[in-house]
């Protein structure tokens, strides 16, 4: 990861540790992803609780796992942006 910007400057790295909140951003994004996964499946299967569900979920999660961390930290900056 660079530590600043190239267009404009802004700091990534702000202190020490600054992105460990940013895995719970990423672990909500992966309950939000395996949410929609069942519910899409429940449509499918007619029921939300099959264990045919579960391969598909894990999929998901491990196939997002990549664009959660970035989009995770992307939005734990934002919410940080003027502090």
């Amino acid at each position: 990861m660079n530590k600043t910007c190239d267009k404009c400057g802004y700091k990534f790295e702000k202190e020490p540790g600054f992105f460990f909140g940013a895995m719970y951003v990423s672990y909500a994004l992966g309950v939000a992803e395996a949410l929609i996964t069942v519910t899409v499946g429940a449509y499918f299967y007619g029921t939300a609780l099959t264990p045919k569900l579960l391969p598909w979920i894990i999929i998901v999660v491990m196939l997002m796992s990549s664009f959660n961390m970035r989009v995770s930290r992307i939005i734990w900056m934002y919410l940080f942006k003027n502090i």
